[in-house]
C-alpha cells in the first residue's frame, strides 16, 4: 500500500481536504480524505501531511472497501485490525453470515385446580296464573275486566336436608334445615409444560457483490 498526495483543498476552518492516490491490491484509487487541523489550528503540509496520510492509510483503504461493498457485515476478528478483518471477509467469499434468532419458552410447573364449595341449587320450571286488569270498550261502554293467563317460569331452589329438631329435654320441637353442599372448580388445573425453543433464520447467508469504485478526485 502507498499513499501519494495529489493536492489539498481547504474545506473549512477546522479541516482540509486532501486529494490522494492510494495504491492497494495492485490497483490505484483516487480519493478525497479529510485531515483535521491540529489543536492549535495548524494546517499540516509537506512531510507532516505525508506522515499523517501514511499513518491513516488503513483508514483510507477501509473507506474504499466500504464503498465497494456497501452491505458488507464484517465481523471483527480477534487480534486482527479492522482492515485485516475486512480482507479476511473478502478472502472467505464476501459472505454475510447467516443470522438466527432463538426464542425460548420457559418450563411451567403443574398447578392444581382451585376448588370451592357452594350450596346445591336446583332449577325447575313451574306454572302459575297471572292476572291483569284491562279496560275495554263494549257496546259503547268502558268495562274493566280481569284477564288471567298461565305462564311458565324458572325457579331456583337451594337444596337442604331436613332433620328433626329437639329441645334439651329430648322433645321434638320442629325441623332443622342443613344446606346440601357441593364442591366446584374455581380455576382449572394446569398441566406442566416443558421448556421449548425455536430457532428461525432472520437473515440467510448472502454473497455481497462488489461494486465498481468511482474515483472521488477528478
Amino acid at each position: 500500500m502507498a499513499v501519494t498526495i495529489l493536492k489539498t483543498l481547504e474545506c473549512n476552518e477546522t479541516r482540509q481536504c486532501v486529494c490522494v492516490d492510494i495504491e492497494y491490491g495492485g490497483d490505484s484509487y483516487k480519493h478525497i480524505i479529510v485531515q483535521p487541523f491540529s489543536g492549535k489550528g495548524v494546517i499540516l503540509a509537506d512531510a507532516d501531511l505525508q506522515e499523517y496520510c501514511d499513518n491513516s492509510e488503513d483508514v483510507f483503504v477501509l473507506e474504499i472497501l466500504n464503498a465497494m461493498y456497501p452491505t458488507a457485515d464484517v465481523p471483527q476478528l480477534e487480534d486482527k485490525t479492522a482492515l485485516e478483518s475486512f480482507e479476511a471477509w473478502i478472502a472467505a467469499g464476501c459472505k454475510n453470515a447467516e443470522i438466527t434468532e432463538t426464542t425460548v419458552t420457559p418450563a411451567q410447573p403443574a398447578v392444581d385446580a382451585v376448588m370451592g364449595e357452594r350450596q346445591v341449587v336446583v332449577e325447575s320450571e313451574v306454572e302459575e296464573e297471572v292476572s291483569t286488569t284491562e279496560i275495554v270498550e263494549v257496546d259503547g261502554k268502558f268495562v274493566e275486566k280481569t284477564v288471567t293467563e298461565t305462564v311458565t317460569k324458572t325457579v331456583s331452589t337451594p337444596q337442604v336436608t331436613k332433620h328433626k329438631l329437639y329441645d334439651e329435654a329430648g322433645e321434638e320441637i320442629g325441623e332443622h334445615e342443613v344446606p346440601v353442599m357441593e364442591s366446584y372448580e374455581i380455576t382449572p388445573a394446569v398441566e406442566a409444560v416443558e421448556e421449548t425453543s425455536e430457532t428461525v433464520v432472520v437473515r440467510a447467508e448472502t454473497v455481497v457483490e462488489k461494486t465498481i469504485w468511482k474515483d472521488t478526485v477528478e
